[in-house]
């Protein structure tokens, strides 16, 4: 169990950084003020509709224009992964000591674990009775 969840956390931790550190970008296609397509790292599909122009009505106090405008629009959203991952630090350590944190460990880390001890005849079932000893030899506790 515990060599599963250390493998499941190492391989969640793995995805996480990998994940955080990767940029990529979204493309939308908006068509009549409604999104038609959506996609990951490559431009959207049009909807075959750029060409037709929608009629924009602006009206100011002293006069009233009609402009016509394309209905459809693309919009580019890039989402910016982290930089500025830190590297591991190597650990340099002489002799001496390398030899403290390996006594350190055994004496108090090692020394004190909880040891249980596997039982070998857990799976075991004894055999199956024959014969109803307690009649058989008329042995009967009250």
């Amino acid at each position: 169990m515990k060599k599963i969840l250390h493998k499941t956390t190492s391989i969640s931790l793995a995805i996480i950084v990998l994940l955080s550190s990767f940029s990529f970008t979204v493309n939308k296609h908006i068509c009549g003020g409604e999104v038609a397509n959506t996609t990951l790292f490559v431009s959207a599909d049009t909807c075959g509709m750029e060409m037709n122009m929608c009629k924009k009505v602006s009206s100011n106090s002293k006069e009233t224009s009609i402009q016509k405008e394309p209905c459809c629009k693309d919009v580019s959203t890039t989402i910016q992964g982290q930089e500025n991952n830190q590297q591991a630090q190597s650990l340099d350590l002489n002799f001496p000591q390398a030899l403290f944190i390996q006594a350190f460990v055994y004496s108090f880390v090692l020394k004190y674990q909880n040891t249980t001890s596997i039982s070998k005849f857990v799976d075991y079932e004894p055999p199956l009775v024959h014969k109803d000893i307690q009649i058989l030899f008329q042995v009967f506790r009250i």
